[in-house]
């Protein structure tokens, strides 16, 4: 099988034999490794390796601008709603809550370059007329809540210009600012761009795109079969016929880079399996099966977990004879026992009251595994810690009490140490307790682990420095929120060769990736395609109106994902579970239905 990547750097070296004069700008980080090895396979002679950007690492570059972290981000949005207006200012704990959602709004409005203020204006027009009360006089509340938005517009430019000043910028504003710093970019820069596998472009990068294939001599090769290209009503090929329709430099032009593979002889199987770990052991069990039938086969083979909260089951299904595994997605932190555990701690010492713990609270943080392990290592066991408060029937614990059940200077002395609503304290024990975790025997054998203490180790130091420098995070509620906030954007990325091996991905990841054997897992409504949700200040009808994308949008963007991975696939396996529950998706999904 020649996969894209092959097929375009072979025309590429046909048409250019001074490939290292050349920029080859990719959807992904990871399709970049892929093609630095087919260029040197298709090379007879040692030269300088061209330069391969992400489309988002040659954004930055063209804007001179920093990407800011999202921790960075959230304060200096606080910052700019505490600057803004005279009215009453919700808590930093309670604006957490939906500054994230402001963020996200603020980097779509500028990624779509729509006018922030012609919308912000009508997003304030909408509440004025949707707001609750019917009275003339409004009160104190609904003043408060209409001022928000009155100026919205306002928090938007003032987070925009602080971020400016010091050389950083969320994703929308570095690529609103790369729009107007393009010429500079394109004077002082001479090489051949090559844009490859691109699919659903926002307008800033479409502008961008545009303007490098119309004022240089670049190239574009799109990654699809004519058959969806061909079908006006399949969402594979609907932002490509957009393009073809609306991009001069495409118009009346065939595109480059489209290969007849989708209608050529495969073998699909559509596997119905109950609930999610049945899908994982079920992948165990098409691994054993290739393994002993055509163990060769497994060198060119992708597992695409559509749910990626199952990576954890799969890694521990996957069969011990399978000789290579390479992992190309994150584990998300937020998932991990660990994060468990110290969301329970903060949210333990959160509830102790004037008389002391709650026991059922205490006995939910001795029951917890690593709990255990802490006092298995201090030689103190929870069980008769246990016993002991049911039997002296206990409702409320102090610290007193608990201390005295303990050896003296015992780490776990830590997890009851008097915190008075101080996150610092806070903070501080739980680096401790890390330092103490990483020196027991169990924990030592277990990488894994390790490498979780170590990302949550500089987590904790991150929210140190945070307290230190604001005073928002002043209390626990206000850490927890903020933890929980920094956990769902922080992954836990595993190192490996991923040229060898079966490549466990999400189906991001799959971009530009061609593979011989495909299984795909969580084949269902609400999982691929993701289905509607809005989690934006901006309506739909204001959306439509100002062309941001919808639920619409990221359904098609999904579909032709699915479809580019059976392009060029042999076998594929497509797993979805039949017990359908508001978790875990709904029933089988479209994409399954069209197949059949």
């Amino acid at each position: 099988m020649q996969s894209f990547i092959q097929d375009v750097v072979q025309d590429v070296l046909k048409h250019n034999s001074n490939i290292a004069n050349t920029i080859f700008i990719l959807p992904s980080k990871r399709a970049g490794v892929f093609l630095k090895k087919a260029v040197s396979k298709s090379l007879t002679k040692t030269i300088l390796a061209p330069e391969i950007y992400s489309i988002e690492d040659f954004i930055e570059k063209v804007s001179n601008l920093v990407t800011a972290n999202t921790t960075t981000q959230l304060f200096e949005l606080y910052n700019a709603y505490l600057s803004v207006g005279d009215y009453e200012k919700e808590s930093f704990d309670s604006f957490l809550k939906w500054g994230q959602i402001l963020l996200q709004d603020f980097n779509e409005v500028d990624r779509y370059l729509v006018d922030a203020t012609a919308l912000y204006q009508n997003v304030a027009a909408i509440q004025e007329v949707n707001h609750w009360s019917l009275n003339s006089d409004k009160s104190e509340i609904i003043e408060n809540y209409l001022h928000f938005w009155r100026h919205l517009e306002e928090i938007y430019t003032k987070f925009n210009n602080n971020l400016i000043q010091k050389g950083l910028g969320h994703q929308g504003l570095i690529y609103k600012t790369s729009v107007s710093q393009l010429s500079g970019y394109l004077e002082s820069n001479s090489k051949k761009h090559i844009f490859l596998g691109f699919n659903a472009l926002n307008t800033a990068e479409s502008i961008l795109i545009q303007t490098i294939l119309e004022k240089t001599d670049a190239a574009i090769y799109w990654d699809i079969d004519p058959y969806f290209l061909k079908d006006n009503i399949h969402d594979a090929g609907y932002f490509m016929r957009q393009y073809q329709k609306t991009w001069n430099v495409l118009k009346d032009k065939p595109l480059a880079g489209l290969t007849n593979y989708y209608n050529s002889e495969k073998h699909i199987e559509i596997i119905g399996v109950p609930k999610n770990v049945s899908q994982v052991n079920y992948v165990g069990d098409i691994l054993n099966h290739i393994q002993s039938n055509a163990p060769e086969t497994l060198q060119n083979s992708a597992i695409v977990l559509g749910n990626e909260e199952l990576l954890n089951p799969l890694l521990n299904s996957i069969p011990d004879h399978i000789p290579a595994t390479n992992i190309t997605m994150g584990q998300k932190l937020e998932s991990t026992t660990l994060a468990s555990f110290f969301i329970n701690l903060i949210e333990f010492h959160e509830q102790k009251t004037d008389r002391g713990w709650f026991y059922k609270h205490l006995l939910n943080l001795l029951t917890h595994s690593y709990t255990v392990i802490l006092f298995d290592a201090n030689e103190v066991s929870t069980h008769q810690l246990i016993s002991k408060i049911k039997l002296n029937n206990w409702t409320y614990i102090n610290h007193g009490q608990i201390n005295a059940l303990l050896p003296e200077h015992a780490t776990v002395s830590l997890l009851f140490e008097e915190i008075s609503n101080d996150p610092n304290k806070l903070l501080e024990n739980f680096l401790a307790l890390i330092t103490s975790m990483r020196s027991i025997e169990a924990v030592k054998q277990n990488s894994l682990l390790l490498e979780q203490l170590y990302k949550f180790y500089t987590l904790f130091n991150q929210l140190k420095d945070l307290c230190n420098n604001f005073t928002y995070i002043n209390n626990l509620k206000s850490l927890k929120h903020l933890f929980k906030q920094l956990l769902s954007s922080e992954t836990l990325d595993f190192q490996g060769n991923p040229i060898e091996g079966i490549q466990i991905m999400g189906m991001l990841e799959s971009r530009l990736l061609d593979f011989e054997t495909i299984i795909i897992t969580s084949v269902n409504e609400g999982v691929l395609p993701s289905g509607k949700s809005n989690n934006s200040f901006i309506p739909f009808d204001l959306k439509t109106k100002n062309g941001l994308p919808t639920y619409k949008e990221k359904d098609a963007v999904y579909t032709y994902h699915f479809y580019r991975l059976l392009q060029r696939a042999k076998n594929v396996y497509i797993l979805y579970n039949t017990e359908p529950d508001a978790l875990e998706g709904g029933e089988r999904s479209r994409l399954i239905t069209q197949l059949l």
